[in-house]
């Protein structure tokens, strides 16, 4: 679900001149404020030995049945279809429970609605669930169900299941809204509880303490506010609390979250995933985060966190480490002892020195994203240990050094950026080898040499940006300047590409205000591309052409300065004239005077 909308706050102020209404309105907002309402379900009739019979099955029935109306509402303002797929809940339209239940099924035709699962005698006998023929879980997710959480059409029919038999209750991607009322905490047998993604407001309610028996709490991508509460330290059997994506409105103007990550999180000796990305929290990471639980997925992008956060090595069975988009400081934190890591995200803080040489060591590590820091020194040799990366980003840093060939035999490399660092020598022919490569991004290094003929053989390039580099036609620096010593300082027409590469007819402007327009780069059909990259010297193939990549141009992107192919075919722009330089191989735009 997209989230363009916000969810106003239901306010329980009475307007002015409504006095008719005065006590309903304080009995709102003590309600909102207090204890849970009185009449609300308790107890399920018909529980007998571990069974949910005749008068069970009734209870659950009808209490499914209501839960649907409740959250059945084409008249509200959404863009979604309410319960997109219905499948089983629909017989309630139009025939009642006691009909539905009627006759010799073994099992009540509610277990095979939508999203519904109920207990079984194995289930029972692994003590997965308490009633056999109840339902253990409710899991309606990205359904389009609609209404406010609070209302009694909701929560008194959820209280109702869970009286029968409900431990899982997953409600994620769907149109729910308000705020989450005391009644909440009654579902004491609650193993999971979902509400992700939907429209939630307010805050974290103090209710939810009471579920001792927790192991997931999903509440992302909502509306809530205010701070994270310590008492999740008291939760001891969660292994899974995602709080991330929320956006609702504090008083100092920040939105999500807020407060700092609670050194009780460190109490929870069964947490394995802890996701508080993108809010609003400060401070730093609790010293003692990962000495007592078993935490493989931390991810706490996009928040102000700040410190050095030296003591995630203490994480040892971490999977996935997203720490990106904060102020943390310092060396990058790295682990030898992260055995199980795949995915590092450390992008967008200001980490300093040079990449750890623990990073190198990952054995499977898929995913490295490190850009936008200071860090500086080479890449080293040793990074082709990672034969499991695909994802190596290191954009906007302070990078030295050359691009090592080896980094081209990395067996599932398919998104390099190297963008915008001091990065320099050639891009080596050994790149062929990287045939998983997609994306090859070193825009705004000081490369120089030639575009390497072997990189039309890969098959799934999809883009190339070599821009703001000294890359040319001519090749490295020195062949660059021996050719301009033998007054051969253009480039023969063959050459102004690489072999499978070609000029379109189309010219677009330029973003640099060069005021010029420079042709699209593209791909040549393939057989044009075996015959022109089949001889046998500089900048060919040879019986290696055959291995040309049989794409269509518009598969590929090549972004590459004009001045590598010397700016042949491009033209200035309406109001500039031309001006060649450097023996016709430059071309600049100058304004074109004005007529007297």
């Amino acid at each position: 679900m997209i989230m363009t909308k916000r969810v106003e706050g239901r306010s329980s102020r009475c307007a002015a001149g409504c006095c008719w209404v005065l006590l309903l309105c304080l009995s709102s907002a003590q309600h909102a404020a207090g204890a849970p309402r009185a009449g609300i379900p308790s107890s399920c009739p018909g529980l007998q030995q571990g069974v949910c019979t005749a008068a069970c099955q009734l209870a659950t029935c009808t209490a499914l049945a209501d839960f649907y109306t409740s959250t059945f509402n084409p008249d509200k303002p959404w863009d979604t279809k309410p319960w997109a797929d219905k499948q089983g809940w629909e017989l309630t339209e139009s025939r009642s429970c006691q009909q539905l239940l009627a006759g010799p099924a073994r099992v009540p035709s509610y277990c095979s609605w939508n999203g519904v699962s109920c207990c079984d005698p194995a289930g029972l006998a692994e003590k997965q669930c308490s009633y056999v023929q109840s339902v253990s879980e409710l899991k309606v997710q990205v359904n389009g169900l609609n209404g406010t959480l609070g209302s009694p059409g909701i929560i008194n029919n959820l209280l109702q299941l869970h009286a029968c038999g409900l431990t899982r209750l997953s409600l994620q991607g769907n149109d729910l809204t308000g705020s989450m009322t005391p009644e909440w905490g009654l579902m004491t047998n609650l193993l999971v509880l979902d509400l992700s993604n939907n429209w939630l407001s307010g805050s974290i309610p103090d209710a939810l303490l009471s579920l001792k028996r927790l192991q997931t709490l999903g509440l992302s991508t909502n509306f809530l506010s205010g701070p994270i509460p310590t008492w999740l330290g008291e939760l001891k059997a969660l292994q899974v609390i995602n709080l991330g994506a929320n956006a609702g409105d504090n008083p100092d103007g920040t939105s999500g979250l807020t407060g700092t990550l609670p050194e009780a999180l460190s109490d929870l000796p069964e947490l394995t995933v802890l996701n508080v990305e993108t809010n609003a929290l400060v401070g730093s990471i609790p010293r003692r985060l990962c000495k007592r639980n078993k935490l493989t997925v931390l991810k706490l992008r996009s928040n102000q966190l700040e410190g050095t956060p030296q003591d995630l090595t203490q994480c040892t069975q971490l999977t996935q480490l997203d720490i990106s988009d904060n102020q943390f400081t310092g060396l990058m934190p790295a682990n030898m002892s992260w055995p199980q890591l795949a995915v590092l995200d450390a992008s967008d803080n200001d980490f300093h020195g040079p990449i750890s040489d623990a990073l190198y060591s990952l054995p499977v590590l898929g995913y490295l994203n490190l850009a936008n820091n200071r860090l500086s020194g080479s890449i080293k040799r040793t990074i082709t240990l990672l034969t499991f990366l695909t994802n190596l980003k290191l954009a906007n840093n302070q990078l030295t050094g050359v691009i090592d060939e080896n980094l081209w035999f990395l067996p599932q490399l398919s998104v390099l950026d190297l963008s915008h660092n001091n990065l320099n020598g050639s891009i080596s022919s050994a790149i062929g080898l990287s045939f998983g490569l997609a994306d090859v991004i070193l825009d705004t290094n000081s490369l120089t040499g030639v575009i390497p003929a072997e990189m039309g053989v890969l098959k799934g390039l999809n883009k190339v940006d070599l821009r703001n580099s000294s890359m040319s036609c001519l090749g490295t620096r020195d062949a660059a300047a021996a050719a301009a010593a033998a007054g051969q300082q253009q480039c023969d027409d063959s050459k102004l590409l690489p072999c499978f590469l070609s000029f379109s007819t189309v010219t677009l402007p330029l973003t640099d205000n060069n005021n010029m327009a420079c042709p699209v780069l593209l791909r040549l059909p393939k057989e044009e591309a075996v015959r022109a990259c089949s001889g046998d010297g500089p900048g060919q193939l040879g019986e290696q052409a055959t291995n040309i990549a049989d794409l269509v141009s518009s598969q590929q992107t090549w972004d590459v300065n004009p001045s590598y192919y010397q700016y042949r075919t491009c033209r200035c722009l309406e109001g500039f004239r031309a001006s060649w330089v450097n023996n016709g191989t430059k071309l600049t735009c100058v304004p074109t005077p004005a007529v007297s």
